[in-house]
């Protein structure tokens, strides 16, 4: 299941791209409120940059003073003050620039968690249908890979963009008015790094949008093979894996390589340019000097300008290439965030009544994206005490109904109602408070098995964790676990077996207290003493909820007070469990020689 599964993603999603992934107007929205929430800092950064370029500007200004008044001028009493003040600038000037990256960095770094935690917020809010579609690595990945980029260009790349261009245009206003004419000289090399600069940003922004979508392909294929390793394993499929995980590491190579390959190209044209200027600077300025047109502090001024806005001009090149690969990095998560909506929920929600809630699913129709209709016309009532057993072959639509309940999914069309209301008039934290669900395949957090079992449930009381997990059967082994109850459980649970994990999320959802139970072929991993042993202790303390389950043995079927089967969707046959066996239908057929046995 698992190999297959990674051979047909690797035929669609790998080569699709969102269209909303090539717009800016998602990256742009989402990401001025939080970079405008650290308004103090911005206002710090922006600050720093505006007085840095004010001192940055006025060294050389005392620079042609010092040789033009103090050593031209031969007055030897200006050149210690002058040189004093040069000395306090430069000293003021680190402590600017200081502060500035100081702030700029924290900006960065909020904005970074801030967006992470935005994104998670959205994962958790998004239907089960979400994660049908995508696979856990692209998922992964846009809450990682795709967010590095945009701190450093929040934190470093906009604060020095708009330095860069203070001191650009500082320099052009000093310039001009010490020597207009020799100003023009010195812009000889404006006009083509501003087209350089265009075509680079032109060039870099598809292959930089590419290179995150190939990283996040990547991710997926390492956490696939980490979640189906026991598998691949198994089968002896280690060389396929590796294979896959090679292409596409060889795709991002050659994505990144690609972008070397641009920023190459441009990157040190950007960098020769300014150089033009300075040439032009030297010799024309230095005719003019020569002629007694030009001062030589005025000429080293020109000079020593032209040098300062080297790095500005050369770190056009660098923001550009970060403000494009942070923005083709945003684009594809707030694609996410603008292009996928959350489980829809009422404004006003409607209360659950009070005391036992009673289930019905009313002409239920649903039908996953992806696929054809799994139920059809499904109308059920399960009432406060009654334990209902869903049964049928695997694919007749048993877990699809069941996750109904909790909202993990919509119906297509019809209703489940909760004591009589829709379960989506009902807030989604309230409904799933009221409806407890073990699955099959239960997940279990690495932390203490302690607070696995109040997950949903940290003030219960602890005497009724330990009834719970007596009923559960977690009693039975706790004691063999090195700290018991403190023993850290592993990612995954890994550290128990298959049946002692469903034994935990039985007792997890007893502690919960919910009205509404749900389990899942809840025991489906424990051997058949176990089961007895279950079943036995279950039905007293399910006494007063609303319990549905499933299972594909009729031992764990039997514990419940009214069978329905499925078939193909639709409700094929149900009543009382030993009628069923008796009269020899579907019921009686699809568990066999179980059945003839009872």
């Amino acid at each position: 299941m698992t190999i297959l599964a990674l051979r047909v993603r690797e035929e669609h999603p790998v080569t699709n791209v969102d269209p909303a992934d090539l717009t800016l107007w998602p990256t742009i929205r989402h990401l001025y409120p939080l970079w405008r929430a650290q308004w103090r800092l911005v206002a710090i950064g922006l600050s720093c940059a505006l007085v840095f370029t004010v001192l940055s500007l006025s060294i050389p200004i005392l620079v042609q003073r010092t040789i033009d008044d103090a050593i031209d001028g031969n007055d030897h009493s200006l050149l210690v003050p002058y040189l004093a003040a040069i000395v306090a600038i430069a000293t003021v000037r680190f402590g600017v620039n200081f502060t500035r990256r100081y702030a700029t960095a924290r900006i960065g770094v909020t904005v970074e968690a801030r967006l992470r935690s935005k994104l998670y917020d959205a994962y958790l809010r998004y239907p089960r249908a979400f994660y049908d579609r995508h696979a856990t690595g692209e998922v992964i990945s846009r809450a990682t890979n795709d967010i590095y980029p945009v701190r450093y260009f929040i934190g470093w790349g906009v604060v020095q963009a708009i330095q860069s261009m203070l001191m650009l245009v500082g320099a052009t206003i000093v310039l001009s008015v010490v020597n207009w004419q020799l100003a023009l000289t010195a812009a000889v090399a404006m006009p083509p790094i501003a087209v350089l600069a265009y075509f680079f940003a032109h060039r870099v922004f598809p292959i930089s949008r590419e290179v995150q979508r190939r990283k996040g392909h990547l991710t997926e294929a390492s956490d696939e093979a980490v979640v189906g390793i026991e598998m691949v394993q198994a089968f002896g499929r280690e060389d396929d894996v590796r294979d896959r995980f090679s292409d596409r590491a060889e795709a991002v190579r050659h994505e990144t390589m690609r972008q070397a390959s641009v920023e190459a190209r441009f990157l040190p044209g950007l960098v020769f340019l300014p150089t033009l200027g300075i040439a032009a600077v030297l010799l024309v300025g230095g005719r003019e000097a020569i002629a007694g047109n030009l001062t030589i502090g005025q000429f080293t001024l020109f000079i020593t300008l032209l040098l300062q806005l080297v790095w500005p001009l050369e770190a056009l090149g660098w923001i550009i290439n970060l403000g494009q690969r942070a923005t083709a990095a945003a684009s594809r998560s707030f694609a996410w965030l603008d292009g996928i909506e959350s489980l829809p929920e009422r404004s006003d929600p409607l209360p659950l009544p009070d005391g036992p809630l009673p289930v019905r699913f009313e002409g239920v129709r649903f039908s996953y994206p992806t696929g054809g209709e799994v139920l059809s016309g499904i109308d059920l009532d399960a009432a406060p005490g009654e334990i209902v057993a869903v049964c049928g072959a695997t694919g007749a639509g048993k877990t699809s109904l069941l996750q109904l309940l909790p909202r993990f999914y919509d119906p297509t069309e019809g209703r489940v109602l909760l004591g009589g209301v829709d379960a989506r008039d009902v807030g989604l934290a309230e409904l799933r408070a009221a409806v407890a669900v073990v699955t099959q395949k239960p997940v279990l957090f690495s932390v203490p098995l302690r607070d696995n079992l109040l997950a949903a449930r940290p003030d219960a009381d602890w005497s009724d964790v330990l009834d719970a997990c007596e009923v559960a059967g977690v009693a039975d082994f706790v004691d063999d676990l090195p700290d018991g109850y403190d023993t850290l459980i592993g990612e995954r649970g890994v550290n128990l077996s298959g049946g002692q994990r469903q034994r935990v999320a039985l007792a997890r959802a007893l502690i919960a207290g919910s009205r509404v139970i749900v389990l899942d072929d809840p025991m489906s991993a424990v051997d058949t003493e176990t089961e007895r042993h279950l079943v036995e202790h279950l039905r007293p303390a399910l006494a007063g909820r609303t319990v549905l389950i499933s299972g594909q043995r009729l031992s764990t079927v039997l514990v419940a007070d009214r069978a329905v089967v499925l078939r193909d969707g639709r409700i094929v046959e149900q009543g009382l469990p030993d009628e069923l066996i008796t009269a020899g239908g579907p019921f009686a057929q699809l568990f066999g020689e179980e059945a003839l046995a009872a």
